[in-house]
């Protein structure tokens, strides 16, 4: 499938361009073509940028929305096709979706540029990648707002500071990936979330 590319326009910070795998025009273009999901959850506030998660098929499953804070960034999502339960949901180094057959492992591994352990409740640390659970109802669909502090979307003057804030829109930029199990949030490497059944890739 080709790479669709898209704009969101940020209130603050200059245009972001986010890129997504996906079949057809959903998140880009005129008010008309403007995916519900999309509109749902950027409609409250700010959006500095954001794309469409898929499935290991190609398949639609949602959207993910990033907004930049000084020290973190908060991350609204809609998804939907995955198993009831807890899933396991992390920021991995690589913007690449193309091999959801093979389990999106283009993505590459999870931000980590301190080299910490994986876990949010590992005394030894956790990556900057690491995100609380979300829970998927018997229908399948999540809807959440998360933080993750340490991480923003580009290179500013306090993400220069010693232990600043990581920039993810780096020259290959970064992925959102789903998991099928819950993260422990201590297990290594990534809490024994298990596989990975979604995926939102974002470039600048």
């Amino acid at each position: 499938m080709p790479a669709q590319s898209c704009t969101v326009t940020s209130f603050a910070r200059p245009v972001l361009t986010c890129f997504a795998i996906f079949s057809t025009v959903a998140a880009c273009g005129s008010n008309e073509n403007t995916d519900p999901m999309l509109t749902e959850i950027t409609a409250q506030g700010r959006v500095d940028a954001a794309g469409k998660l898929i499935g290991p098929n190609g398949n639609d499953m949602g959207v993910v929305a990033f907004t930049e804070g000084p020290y973190g960034t908060i991350i609204r999502l809609d998804v939907s096709g995955l198993a009831p339960g807890w899933h396991g949901i992390h920021l991995h180094k690589v913007g690449d979706c193309s091999d959801g057959a093979d389990g999106f492992k283009a993505s590459g591994g999870h931000v980590n540029p301190d080299g910490f352990a994986h876990g949010l409740l590992n005394p030894e640390g956790n990556h900057r990648a690491d995100l609380v659970n979300i829970y998927a109802g018997t229908d399948g669909r999540v809807t959440a707002e998360l933080y993750r502090e340490g991480v923003n979307l580009l290179p500013s003057e306090a993400a220069a500071a010693e232990n600043g804030p990581f920039p993810l829109l780096d020259e290959d930029g970064f992925a959102v990936i789903i998991h099928e199990n819950e993260d422990d949030h201590m297990t290594q490497p990534i809490g024994g979330a298990g596989g990975r059944v979604a995926c939102a890739a974002l470039t600048e």
